[in-house]
C-alpha cells in the first residue's frame, strides 16, 4: 500500500512537471542559475573584504571594470543582439554560425589586444595594471566566447539544464580556488584575487572551445561574419556606452578620490546588481518570446506579457532597498556601512536601466540598431558630464544620484527609438511611468528611512510580503502565461 502511495506521489509530481510549459521551466532555470552565481559572489563578498584592504579590493573593482571594458571592443560582444538573430535566421546551422562566430571573435582580439602590449610601456600609466594581467585578459578574451555562444545558443533553444550545472560549476570554482590562495599566499593578494578565479576558468572555456569546433566539424562560414560585423560595429559605440554607464563610476571615483572610495561604491553596486540578477533570468527567455512575436507583428501579446514582469520587478527593487542596510552588514565590515546611502539611486537605476531592455528587444529584432547606439551614447556623455563635477563636490555617493539620472534618460531614448521603428503602440506607457515615479520616489525616500527605527522599515517589508501572499494566484498566473512560443 505504502509503495502503491509513493508511486502515485511520483506520477503526480511528473505529471505537474511536464504540464509547466517549456518557457517557464527555462526563466525558472536560468533564475536559479544567476541567483546561485550572485549567490555565491555575495557569501564570498566578505571574505574578499576581510582579506584584503578596502585599497586592494579597490584595485579588484578596478581590474574588473578594465576588464569588461576592453572585452567589449577585444571580443565585439558577438554572443549578445547579434547571436539572437543569427540563431533565427539560420536555424539549421546554429553549430557552424557558433563558431565562425567564435574565430571571427579570436581574431578581433588579437587585432585589438596585441598592439596594446605591445606598446604597454607607453601607455601603462593609462591602464593603471602590470603587463601580466593584460596578458590573463587576452587568454579570457580568446577562449571565454566558446562558453558565451555555448550558453547563449541553450537560451535560445531553452535548453536549461546544462547551463544550470555548468553555471554552478564556474560559479563554484573560481571563488574556492581564489579563497585558497588568497589563504596560503602572503605575496601580491590582489594577484590571489584576480588570477585565482579566472585561472582555473581558462581551463574551462578551452573545453567549450574544443566542444564548439567538434560539433561544427571545423566548418567556418565566412559569409557569417559580413552580417555579423554589419550589426556588431554601429553598436560598439552603444556596447561601451552602456558598459560605461554601469562603471565609469568606478573609474572615476578612483581618480577622483581614491581606491577606497571605490570600494565602498563597489559593496554598494554589488547589492544593486541583485536587481540584474533577477532581470537576466527573466530577459534570457523574453527575447526569443519578443523575437518570436515580432516575427507575426503580435506587439500585444509582448505588452501584455511585460507588463506584471515589470511590476513583479519593482516589488523586487524595493525590497532590495528597504533590505540595504542588512545586506551590507553581511557583506562587508562596520566601516563600510556608509554606502548604504549610495544604493537607492542605484537600484532606481536599475529599474530604469531594465525598461532599455524591453525597448531595444524589439529594435533589435528589427536591426535598427543605430537609434539604441544614439540613446546610450548621449546618456554616457551626461553621466561623464555629472560625474565630473558631482563626484568632486560631493563625494561617491553622488555617483549613484547621476547614474539614475542618465538610465533616465537612456530610458526616454530608447523608447523613442521603439516608437521610430514599429511606428505603433506597444507598451501601456502610463502603467510604466507611473511604476517608476513610484521607485524614483521611494528611493529617495529610504535614505531617510535609514535614519529612523528599523521596525518601520521591517513593517513595510511585512506589508510587501502580506500582499504579494494574498496576490499569489494572480503571480502563478502570470508564470503559467509566459510559455514557450511555437
Amino acid at each position: 500500500m505504502k509503495n502503491k502511495i509513493i508511486c502515485c506521489m511520483e506520477k503526480n509530481i511528473k505529471k505537474i512537471l511536464n504540464d509547466i510549459p517549456d518557457g517557464v521551466k527555462a526563466s525558472i532555470t536560468f533564475f536559479l542559475a544567476n541567483v546561485i552565481t550572485a549567490g555565491i559572489a555575495y557569501i564570498t563578498t566578505p571574505l574578499y573584504t576581510r582579506l584584503l584592504t578596502a585599497e586592494e579590493f579597490g584595485q579588484v573593482s578596478v581590474f574588473l571594470t578594465w576588464f569588461q571594458l576592453l572585452g567589449i571592443i577585444a571580443m565585439f560582444n558577438l554572443s549578445a543582439g547579434v547571436f539572437n538573430n543569427g540563431m533565427v535566421d539560420y536555424p539549421t546551422k546554429r553549430n557552424e554560425y557558433s563558431f565562425s562566430l567564435l574565430i571571427l571573435s579570436n581574431i578581433i582580439t588579437l587585432i585589438f589586444m596585441l598592439p596594446i602590449i605591445l606598446f604597454y610601456v607607453k601607455i601603462k600609466i593609462w591602464i593603471g595594471m602590470e603587463i601580466k594581467y593584460l596578458y590573463l585578459m587576452m587568454a579570457l578574451f580568446l577562449l571565454q566566447p566558446a562558453y558565451s555562444f555555448w550558453a547563449a545558443k541553450l537560451r535560445y533553444e531553452l535548453k536549461y539544464k546544462p547551463i544550470l550545472c555548468w553555471t554552478i560549476i564556474c560559479a563554484l570554482v573560481a571563488p574556492i580556488s581564489s579563497l585558497y590562495l588568497l589563504y596560503n599566499t602572503e605575496f601580491d593578494k590582489v594577484f590571489s584575487r584576480i588570477f585565482g578565479s579566472y585561472g582555473i576558468l581558462l581551463i574551462i572555456y578551452l573545453g567549450f572551445y574544443v566542444y564548439i569546433y567538434i560539433k561544427s566539424g571545423g566548418r567556418l562560414e565566412v559569409i557569417f561574419w559580413k552580417e555579423a560585423l554589419k550589426f556588431s560595429i554601429p553598436l560598439l559605440p552603444h556596447y561601451l556606452s552602456t558598459y560605461l554607464l554601469n562603471s565609469c563610476d568606478k573609474l572615476m571615483i578612483s581618480n577622483l578620490i581614491g581606491d577606497t572610495a571605490t570600494a565602498y561604491y563597489s559593496i554598494a553596486y554589488s547589492v544593486g546588481t541583485i536587481g540584474i540578477v533577477v532581470w537576466t533570468a527573466i530577459n534570457s527567455s523574453l527575447v526569443p518570446y519578443t523575437y518570436e512575436k515580432c516575427k507575426v507583428d503580435d506587439y500585444t501579446s509582448i505588452a501584455n506579457i511585460t507588463k506584471p514582469i515589470l511590476l513583479l520587478f519593482g516589488v523586487v527593487s524595493v525590497l532590495i532597498i528597504l533590505f540595504a542596510p542588512e545586506v551590507v552588514h553581511i557583506m562587508a565590515p562596520p566601516k563600510y556601512y556608509e554606502c548604504i546611502f549610495v544604493i537607492p539611486p542605484i537600484i532606481a537605476g536599475v529599474f530604469f536601466q531594465i525598461q532599455y531592455f524591453i525597448y531595444a528587444n524589439i529594435v533589435f529584432y528589427h536591426k535598427k540598431t543605430k537609434y539604441v547606439m544614439y540613446a546610450s551614447v548621449s546618456a554616457t556623455i551626461l553621466n561623464l558630464i555629472l560625474n565630473f563635477f558631482c563626484i568632486k563636490e560631493w563625494g561617491y555617493i553622488a555617483a549613484g544620484y547621476t547614474t539614475l539620472i542618465s538610465y533616465m534618460i537612456q530610458a526616454m531614448l530608447d523608447y523613442f527609438a521603439m516608437k521610430k521603428v514599429v511606428r505603433k503602440k506597444v507598451y501601456d506607457m502610463k502603467f510604466i511611468v507611473s511604476l517608476s515615479l513610484v521607485i524614483v520616489i521611494i528611493a529617495v525616500l529610504s535614505t531617510i528611512l535609514y535614519r529612523l527605527q528599523n521596525f518601520i522599515r521591517y513593517g513595510l517589508i511585512i506589508a510587501i510580503f502580506l500582499v504579494c501572499l494574498i496576490q499569489k494566484e494572480k503571480i502563478v498566473y502570470l508564470f503559467k502565461k509566459f510559455n514557450k512560443v511555437d
